[in-house]
């Protein structure tokens, strides 16, 4: 007699929709706080609704962003510490979002998993709903996925979605000529970049009393979405740049146009401690350098000289901290003068 197979529930093969559930349940005593009044849905539905209609402009367009974490989240698991790691995620999508001139509207999240942890998870979420908010976006959606097989033991994963909104005769970059002023936003350390080599150069640290730096290296990516949303600031700029994966070398030369080139002063600023330990404990050259790490700058502005002191007068208004590193000129390769602060 053949003996009867046991059955095999989802539960039994790794997802637990019960589990599931109950976390939709909390999201929102999470997200709701991070509503404006153009959010017409809540969490739950199939889709989220978000009107525009209070948005007044005369040529409206939307603009959208899609970015991740990186490896940085590896880091987060080991250390346990997921206080940061929204903030990382909301903040890759709005400045990106933001070097077009657009308005911030809302965000979305997935978050994909080996096994739901709701109380962990939980903690994940409330990190991106807290960064939201500091953004001035609405969270107003996302998806928990539970990947057995794709993810092991308490590994995860995060995106993120950010949609904005600008007039299209408004937006980012304007026309940008030789002479104008490059200058650098402060960055709070590596931000979501070159994690993969961070990893592998702390698994190489045989010495005690790695703490310290552990904490400085995951410092949550600075957002800059309140400064380029400074009307001031705004009417001044000519072009905004984002500095990620690529560092100075790769995303200046996204906002200038043909035959247009820069020189960057680097003993212009100071490279933040945390970059300083990775570039020399790698032994990179500057070159490398600069093109593995924000190496201390997180974001640029691009300024008219003659507006140049009513740009840093409105900095310094906002608490916003702006250093002069650079001139746009002629040319097709950026131009790097001096050694970066690394001694």
């Amino acid at each position: 007699m053949t003996e009867k197979k046991k059955s095999i529930t989802y539960k039994d093969s790794g997802v637990d929709i019960n589990a599931g559930n109950e976390f939709v349940k909390k999201l929102p005593s999470i997200v709701n706080s991070t509503f404006d009044k153009n959010v017409i849905n809540g969490i739950g539905d199939f889709a989220a609704l978000y009107s525009l209609e209070n948005e007044q402009l005369s040529n409206p367009i939307l603009v959208s962003a899609c970015d991740g974490v990186g490896t940085k989240i590896k880091l987060a698991i080991d250390m346990k510490n997921y206080s940061g790691i929204g903030q990382d995620l909301v903040a890759m999508n709005i400045n990106d979002l933001v070097c077009s001139g657009a308005k911030p509207l809302f965000f979305l999240d997935y978050l994909s998993i080996s096994k739901l942890n709701i109380s962990q998870h939980s903690k994940v979420i409330e990190s991106i709903a807290l960064a939201c908010k500091k953004a001035k976006v609405s969270l107003i959606g996302g998806e928990t996925a539970e990947m057995p097989g794709i993810y092991s033991n308490n590994d995860f994963d995060l995106a993120g979605f950010a949609v904005g909104i600008v007039d299209r005769f408004k937006k980012l970059p304007k026309e940008i000529r030789p002479g104008d002023l490059i200058y650098g936003l402060p960055s709070s350390g590596p931000h979501s970049n070159g994690f993969t080599l961070i990893r592998k150069l702390l698994e190489q640290e045989m010495e005690n009393g790695l703490d310290e730096l552990k904490n400085s290296l995951i410092s949550p990516t600075k957002l800059y979405s309140d400064f380029c949303q400074d009307p001031i600031i705004l009417n001044i700029s000519l072009g905004f740049a984002h500095i990620t994966g690529g560092g100075i070398s790769d995303n200046l030369p996204r906002v200038l146009g043909n035959g247009l080139s820069a020189t960057i002063q680097l003993n212009s600023w100071q490279v933040p401690h945390s970059l300083k330990w990775a570039i020399k404990s790698a032994r990179l050259t500057q070159k490398e350098a600069l093109q593995t790490f924000n190496c201390g700058i997180g974001f640029i502005a691009i300024i008219p000289k003659h507006k140049s002191e009513d740009f840093e007068f409105q900095s310094e208004k906002i608490n916003e901290q702006v250093v002069r590193i650079g001139e746009i000129i002629t040319g097709k390769q950026l131009k790097f003068e001096g050694s970066l602060n690394i001694d």
